[in-house]
């Protein structure tokens, strides 16, 4: 009971294909929960069963493997408690962390202020520094500080340094994951600590939409010139290999993230039409017109009043939907709740369900 141009608005509610409702199938965010800690929800990452395949294909037994992956989990786990921590103690929030091998997956909400913003950023990489620094005394004395300083060395040749020394071999192992988890999470991009930075840094000097966008697109240009690098410089005593790899995180994150707000500005551009729409058609059923009987004027009132409710239906969903937006745009997609995400997809399906048949008239 809607004018044409209302369904015409109402047939762009159709998600795209690779849009944003189809995000709840990224691979990288596959995860299982294993339960709630201090009031946040704790999700553990699937990819860390390829990082331990790695650490024991690398390390060259099934023991050393599963002990990296154990130091791995332990250093990401402090990681993400030093975020969360640190966001409530600056007034921020957090009710959710998925800890996979690079960091986390949801960031923790700091408050508006830079100050928040940045020491909640910073928190994780610090954790790393604070261990790089006790165990470095042990690793230089060993004699391979230099070697594991290169990121691209063969360290899974050195970490077994301390020979019969197995505590003085775990120390060096400790050192040596944290500083790479350092390294990495100081890269200007998303989704790492020191990008959620730099984001921040842009959004002051910049409109926050063009910040974003000019941001993320960085990200895919330094994705690509670190796959090129990786690709060019595998040489034995560089190991391209691991560049390539983290080259491809950095891609894929950064072009999805690109993707998700592209069908985040659509279904904003859509509600919004909508509601135009829907005003409209208010406007055409204004009292005013010939008296056509008592059965006429009941039915068209009837009509009125089923519009004005559905007006007010729409704007309790509107509110809703403009908080989860603009959640969207300043933390992106992957800083919505699982639950969030439902509802943001639930009110899009309620719109397209409002859609009206071709055959519909008014």
């Amino acid at each position: 009971m809607l004018t044409d141009h209302v369904v015409a608005v109402g047939r762009r509610l159709e998600p795209r294909r690779n849009g944003l409702m189809s995000n709840q199938f990224r691979p990288f965010a596959w995860s299982i929960p294993i339960g709630e800690w201090l009031g946040t929800r704790v999700a553990l990452s699937v990819w860390f069963l390829a990082a331990a395949v790695v650490f024991c294909l690398q390390l060259g037994t099934v023991s050393q493997g599963l002990l990296a992956a154990g130091v791995l989990l332990v250093s990401v786990v402090l990681h993400e408690v030093a975020h969360v921590w640190v966001a409530r103690e600056t007034g921020g929030w957090c009710n959710e962390i998925v800890v996979w091998p690079l960091g986390g997956l949801v960031a923790p909400q700091p408050t508006m202020t830079r100050r928040s913003q940045v020491l909640t950023a910073l928190a994780g990489p610090a954790v790393h520094a604070v261990v790089c620094l006790a165990t470095g005394v042990t690793v230089w004395r060993a004699g391979v500080l230099n070697e594991l300083l290169d990121p691209f060395s063969s360290w899974s040749t050195v970490t077994l340094a301390g020979g019969e020394d197995t505590l003085r071999a775990v120390v060096i192992l400790v050192f040596a994951i944290n500083w790479a988890l350092l390294l990495v999470n100081l890269l200007p991009v998303h989704p790492f600590d020191a990008g959620r930075v730099l984001d921040w840094m842009l959004s002051e000097w910049l409109v926050e939409d063009t910040a974003t966008d000019l941001f993320l697109r960085l990200g895919v240009l330094v994705g690509v010139a670190m796959f090129v690098a990786g690709l060019l410089g595998d040489q034995p005593a560089w190991h391209g290999t691991w560049m390539v790899g983290l080259a491809a995180v950095v891609l894929v994150f950064n072009l999805e993230e690109l993707s998700s707000r592209r069908a985040v500005d659509e279904l904003e551009t859509a509600l919004l039409e909508y509601e135009l729409a829907i005003e409209d058609v208010v406007d055409e059923l204004e009292p005013g017109e010939p008296d056509a009987g008592l059965l006429e004027g009941w039915r068209q009132e009837n009509v009125e009043n089923e519009v004005l409710e559905e007006r007010a239906r729409q704007l309790e969903v509107e509110q809703q939907v403009d908080g989860l937006l603009r959640k969207v745009h300043t933390r992106g997609f992957d800083g919505l709740s699982e639950t969030e995400k439902q509802q943001l997809r639930q009110a899009s399906r309620q719109y397209r369900e409002r859609s009206p048949r071709p055959e519909e008239t008014v």
